[in-house]
């Protein structure tokens, strides 16, 4: 099959053979496939990485490991597949390899392209709203007034859209961050948009606490992690009983240290879906994913499709490490490589 190979020396289509799904394992004929900003960084953050990257796919069903029932060869799914586990799991190629436990079954109303923006960023809001930070899950138990409100920091980025629309259906206000995207913040249901250009880090976290309604809010999802705003989130959530801040990326205890000592602090890692401790918890998302797209109860992000298929990778790559990505996830349709049989 056809695959974009990446390490720091570059993004080449290259040819490799065709992977097997082990014991709970699916493999995927990808239709459409997407990129997350991690899938630029990785070869230059980690010493000689290289492999077919990218987690976010979209596709049928071609073959079923040993232990799978719920799906069967043809079915129309999405997935969010194993990190940085080398090729047999990357979503640039013609077929990937997924955990099934992180695996939506789709419906007619639902499109590929569509489809392939969802999977790792969904994960990660998920896991960092109800796990990590603690929140009330969409139920019989849904959140009030008195359970306090979110900030999500970065409102209109890949994960943040999801954070914003997954609060809100179990029952959060939200209050949103972001800089010339406010109106996608707004358009997925943020109650407030905030935004943070040219302010000193005290007006911006004052404005914060002055937010819904003079309540100020009680959990910061930062899914932007970088350029101080872990310092406006601790300005913001200083003397907030039972306050929770959620970070994307790594911080150091440096950073850390302007947390005050009532805020729980936590790191949210998508890749632990695949881990024994997370594992029963994404499956269970997962498969409410599908019928939630269905009835519209979450709404993918806004897609642009990059023309050239796999060749396209290296082109959609570029414009995540110049950051000209705003408000929407790229996508490549697998049938526009050029060279496939």
């Amino acid at each position: 099959m056809k695959a974009v190979h990446i390490s720091k020396e570059g993004r080449d289509l290259v040819e490799r053979p065709v992977p097997e799904p082990a014991a709970g394992e699916v493999l995927i004929k990808n239709v459409a496939v997407s990129s997350n900003p991690k899938d630029w960084k990785l070869p230059i953050f980690i010493p000689d990485y290289s492999a077919v990257e990218g987690n976010d796919i979209a596709g049928t069903i071609e073959a079923v490991g040993e232990g799978v029932s719920k799906f069967k060869k043809g079915d129309k799914v999405a997935a969010f597949t194993k990190m940085k586990s080398g090729d047999k799991y990357g979503a640039y190629g013609e077929y990937s390899v997924s955990p099934a436990n992180t695996v939506a079954k789709l419906g007619d109303k639902t499109s590929y392209e569509d489809a392939a923006a969802l999977p790792l960023p969904f994960a990660t809001a998920v896991i960092g709203l109800f796990l990590r930070l603690g929140m009330k899950e969409p139920g019989s138990s849904s959140a009030t007034e008195s359970d306090g409100a979110l900030l999500v920091w970065g409102g209109a980025t890949t994960v943040g859209v999801y954070a914003i629309q997954l609060a809100k259906l179990a029952g959060y206000r939200v209050v949103a961050v972001s800089g010339a995207s406010q109106d996608v913040a707004a358009k997925y249901g943020a109650d407030e948009t905030l935004d943070y250009r040219n302010k000193a880090d005290e007006a911006l976290a004052e404005e914060i606490r002055k937010s819904n309604g003079g309540k100020g809010v009680k959990y910061v999802y930062d899914a932007v992690s970088e350029n101080g705003t872990v310092n406006v989130a601790a300005l913001a959530l200083k003397d907030v009983e039972g306050a929770a801040y959620g970070h994307v990326l790594p911080l150091n205890e440096e950073e850390l240290k302007v947390m005050p000592s009532n805020v729980h602090v936590e790191r949210i890692l998508c890749g632990t879906s695949h881990d024994n401790v997370d594992a029963d918890f994404a499956e269970k998302w997962f498969d409410w994913l599908g019928p939630a797209l269905e009835k519209g109860e979450i709404r993918p992000q806004k897609v642009t499709i990059v023309p050239g298929g796999l060749e396209g990778v290296k082109e959609g790559l570029r414009r995540l490490a110049k950051h000209e990505v705003k408000g929407e996830k790229l996508v490549y349709r697998i049938k526009e490589t050029p060279g496939l049989d």
